[in-house]
């Protein structure tokens, strides 16, 4: 084992969280899990959670433990760019790595190890971090970080959710409460993830649950036709569309940033001004849509801010 490990928790199946929970309290560093992980919000591991992704590059870790499936996080493809250096160790129920390098041994093949010696300064920032992140929300109740922030808050306890597709998993991670609310989380996100997302919700929904969706705007207009399925469901559901006007997770890809506006728009973001209250109401489920409208400005600031703080 190494001298300053990095714990990456991926999507965990229910009856591998208490292994890995114990993995991670035994080796005693900082530890990423991601809503899908269960493990995002465990009072039992409050000590060692990394509050902040952008806190992965700043630790001076030599290697990296992944723990269940791929991780979705920016640092994960880090890893095959900036990052290659970093000794990656796959422990996963799912046969592939995900990366170019590294094998896959299974969770139950988690090792007994030494406590790791807490780094009391990097905790410290990365809790001032989210601290002051939290205050940039508070000062912009219009943003769509806050939104999802309080979404994740209105949410009954023990709810299923499921994010659709790369935004909408972004900014949950980042900006959703880390209060332990019981959800059962799941997501969907690939090369092509647009496609198919209510289907797979809908698929998903569980009879006596409250089932949850969270989807951006184009990922709801590539699925158009799903709702049909709705008069053969049992379950009861809920479809939030994050509408901003187009694919705005294009935004923040920094290569993009080069392209004119007005060209990026077009071809890239595909930005329109569609709202869906007539779609929900061709399939009558108006009662089970909630439209998201982001004010576009208050989000850029916030954007901003955030990045401000890391500069």
């Amino acid at each position: 084992m190494s001298e300053r490990p990095l714990v990456l928790a991926g999507g965990l199946a229910p009856s591998d969280r208490e292994r890995v929970r114990e993995f991670a309290l035994r080796l005693n560093a900082p530890i990423f899990a991601e809503p899908m992980s269960g493990l995002r919000e465990d009072p039992a591991l409050a000590d060692i959670l990394i509050r902040n992704e952008r806190m992965l590059t700043r630790g001076g870790f030599d290697s990296v433990i992944r723990i269940g499936n791929v991780p979705t996080l920016r640092f994960w493809r880090d890893l095959e760019e900036t990052q290659r250096d970093l000794r990656i160790i796959h422990y996963s129920a799912l046969p592939f790595v995900g990366l170019s390098r590294g094998e896959v041994r299974s969770i139950g093949e988690l090792p007994n190890c030494r406590p790791h010696p807490r780094d009391e300064a990097f905790f410290e920032r990365d809790r001032k971090m989210a601290v002051q992140f939290a205050r940039i929300l508070d000062q912009e109740p219009k943003s769509e970080l806050t939104m999802i922030r309080a979404l994740s808050l209105q949410i009954p306890r023990a709810s299923r959710v499921y994010l659709g597709n790369s935004l909408p998993i972004r900014e949950w991670d980042l900006a959703a409460t880390r209060e332990p609310r019981g959800f059962v989380m799941e997501a969907n996100r690939g090369a092509n993830g647009i496609d198919g997302q209510l289907s797979t919700f809908f698929g998903w929904c569980a009879e006596g649950a409250e089932n949850w969706c969270i989807v951006g705007d184009l990922t709801a207009l590539y699925d158009f036709n799903a709702p049909w399925v709705v008069p053969q469901l049992r379950a009861s559901f809920k479809i939030v569309i994050i509408n901003n006007g187009g694919g705005r997770v294009f935004d923040r890809v920094a290569s993009l940033r080069k392209v004119a506006p007005e060209v990026r728009e077009r071809l890239i973001e595909n930005a329109h001004g569609l709202t869906f209250d007539a779609w929900s109401k061709m399939w009558g489920i108006e009662s089970s849509v909630i439209e998201m409208r982001p004010d576009r400005e208050a989000t850029r600031r916030v954007w901003e801010r955030y990045d401000a703080l890391w500069a």
